[in-house]
């Protein structure tokens, strides 16, 4: 989104270049009509997956036209499969879900093809689907295991006739002809034409572990594969909420998610029975043809991400778990449609629908904290920093929620400060990020100097040694701006801040520039002024020495009886009263923050340290902050 609004839409197409160019396409269609709003994409990537679900459905329809129910939970259960987290991501996420709705369907219509009579019928089916399947595997090649599934589906109709298994694969082959085409025409394209310039999607460096260590890599793969078929089989029922189910912070919010899930069970049941009476009662034959084709889809779809030497991670990597995901729901509803007893397999499922649907609330609840404690970060900084120097390196720390890449920091500092980029011909910021780590920890301390980063033709070049440290040590804490030549650091701190501390320069701060506001956009309105708007401008006033600015802020905090829930933040406001000889706001003050021993000990030192300040003044620091 950054790239796009400094360059336009017309930016994805060398953005997406180094791995999946198709992307392009969604992604320049997508921004064009969406502009950056995270709104519309969260919509249009749900619309993708109800279609996903029906295009399921469709495909359910052929294979097993007398199983209403059995299907209709199919289709359910992958449309709120619980072990796919990262649906709320409608951005970076538009492409796998049209590749997924793209894959369902392709697979559909070549069943649909097999069954039809006409050759005009036969030949326009057939293209479509190609061209759905080139589609899907451009926009994520590691959906290319939907091939396999193609496969089977025309298998599991062909074995339906009473012939020798030879005849059966035989037909198979010939009937797969069409689809082996593009098939066969996408991978020469990806492995001998496309030069992929990511390694994670460049398949022949993937692979070429095994050809280094064939045994161990084989065997680290079929391990892989079984805890990886656990994983998007069985556990992604209850691993999943028991990670999130903290993120629900308060009793209401409980009661608010079981009534949902609860809800929801009740309308199933409600259909189910509405349904019951369509049902066909069969034997046992589509059961066993539900179990292999759902086993196998489970195995056909994490095998290009095994092969790739990647797993599912439900934290991290919970995308993996797409392709497999319809092979789960088919396996699961057949192995509990095999049960005898009625109540228990409504049990069974009602279970399944109660846990996703709390799983997904609870990531929702977890989604918005992130989102709104990111906001309120950057709304603060907004606040302390008016504008920032071109090519300063930030190391944030956020309260909650994590900086796994670089771009967590940059991305939201650059849409503040320099939305437009730094550079005409191609994406450069003008603000870098080094992440909160060991490795820049070492750096720091050994004075590295500047690192290029080439990340889908956007230019970094974070330098360590112009560091600016942002730090939320808790939840409670306001954003602090560490300055290296007077640290101060609250209880909560982070150990790798407070050695990265005295390489934190204030100086990168353009303290008489214009003010620059986030756009609500992207950072939602502005929050209300408490005391953490305050705690902000009197640090800005400190750097600017304006230390009767700081007495007026504090007394609106007194009048309005604000307070820090970190107590380090006092220390704008002790600097300056000290400045002033306001003696009795000092020993007010005091009292909340000798409560705690070493925050006292860093106001004692600091204050201690200032100049011109009056006897009166040090009697009262020495009697009230530097105690024991």
């Amino acid at each position: 989104m950054y790239s796009a609004g400094a360059k336009g839409a017309s930016v994805f197409t060398q953005l997406f270049s180094v791995d999946r160019p198709l992307r392009a396409l969604v992604m320049s269609a997508a921004y064009t009509i969406y502009g950056a709003d995270p709104l519309w994409y969260n919509l249009s990537a749900f619309f993708f997956r109800l279609l996903s679900a029906f295009g399921f459905l469709w495909l359910l329809m052929i294979l097993w036209p007398r199983q209403i129910i059995s299907r209709m939970l199919m289709a359910l259960l992958f449309l709120i499969y619980p072990g796919f987290l990262s649906q709320l991501n409608g951005i970076d996420y538009q492409s796998q879900m049209v590749s997924l709705a793209a894959a369902v369907f392709s697979i559909a219509l070549t069943v649909k093809m097999i069954q039809a009579n006409r050759r005009i019928t036969k030949f326009s089916l057939g293209l479509t689907s190609g061209l759905l399947a080139w589609m899907y595997m451009g926009l994520v090649e590691y959906f290319i295991g939907f091939e396999l599934i193609r496969l089977a589906c025309i298998f599991l109709l062909v074995a339906r006739k009473k012939d020798l298994i030879g005849k059966h694969i035989t037909q198979t082959i010939r009937l797969w002809l069409p689809a082996l085409f593009f098939l066969i025409s996408f991978l020469i394209w990806r492995l001998f034409i496309f030069e992929a310039e990511r390694g994670a999607t460049d398949v022949g460096q993937q692979l070429g572990l095994i050809i280094q260590s064939p045994l161990t890599t084989s065997l680290r793969w079929l391990g892989t594969l079984l805890l990886d078929s656990l994983d998007v089989t069985i556990l992604a029922w209850g691993r999943p909420i028991s990670f999130l189910f903290p993120w629900i912070t308060s009793r209401n919010l409980l009661l608010g998610g079981i009534g949902m899930s609860l809800l929801t069970v009740a309308i199933l049941m409600i259909g189910w029975k509405r349904l019951d009476k369509y049902e066909t009662k069969e034997g046992s034959t589509w059961l066993h043809e539900a179990l292999w084709l759902g086993l196998f889809w489970i195995v056909a779809g994490l095998l290009p991400i095994i092969l790739v030497n990647r797993s599912v991670d439900f934290n991290s990597f919970s995308r993996y778990t797409l392709a497999s995901s319809f092979g789960a729901a088919m396996f699961l509803v057949a192995l509990i449609s095999s049960l005898s007893h009625i109540y228990l397999r409504r049990i069974l499922i009602a279970g399944m629908v109660a846990i996703a649907s709390l799983t997904h609330f609870a990531n929702s609840q977890k989604a918005i904290q992130i989102t709104q404690a990111t906001n309120n970060f950057w709304w603060q900084v907004s606040w302390r920093i008016p504008h920032l120097e071109k090519n300063t390196t930030l190391i944030a720390n956020y309260a909650v929620g994590a900086t796994d890449e670089d771009y967590f920091v940059w991305g939201p500092a650059n849409l503040i400060y320099y939305p437009d980029g730094t550079k005409e011909q191609y994406v450069q910021p003008g603000i870098y990020a080094a992440l909160l780590n060991q490795g820049t920890v070492i750096n720091t301390l050994n004075n590295v100097g500047q690192e290029y980063d080439y990340r889908r033709t956007i230019r970094t070049y974070k330098n360590y040694r112009r560091l600016l440290l942002l730090t939320q040590p808790a939840k409670l804490s306001c954003v602090q701006v560490i300055d290296g030549r007077q640290p101060e650091f609250s209880k909560y701190e982070n150990a790798s801040i407070q050695t990265l501390g005295p390489y934190s320069n204030l100086e990168y701060i353009l303290i008489n520039n214009p003010g620059s506001t986030p756009p609500s956009l992207v950072f939602g309105s502005e929050p209300e002024h408490g005391w953490c708007y305050f705690y902000q401008k009197a640090s800005l006033a400190r750097q600017l020495k304006e230390w009767e600015e700081i007495q007026l802020l504090g007394d609106a905090v007194f009048n309005q009886n604000l307070a820090p829930g970190d107590s380090i933040e006092w220390m704008p406001f002790l600097q300056a009263y000290a400045h002033l000889g306001e003696v009795e706001r000092l020993k007010e003050v005091a009292p909340d923050v000798i409560a705690d021993p070493y925050i006292a000990q860093q106001a004692c030192r600091i204050m201690g340290d200032m100049n011109n300040l009056t006897h009166q003044v040090r009697a009262v620091i020495e009697s009230h902050y530097c105690v024991d």
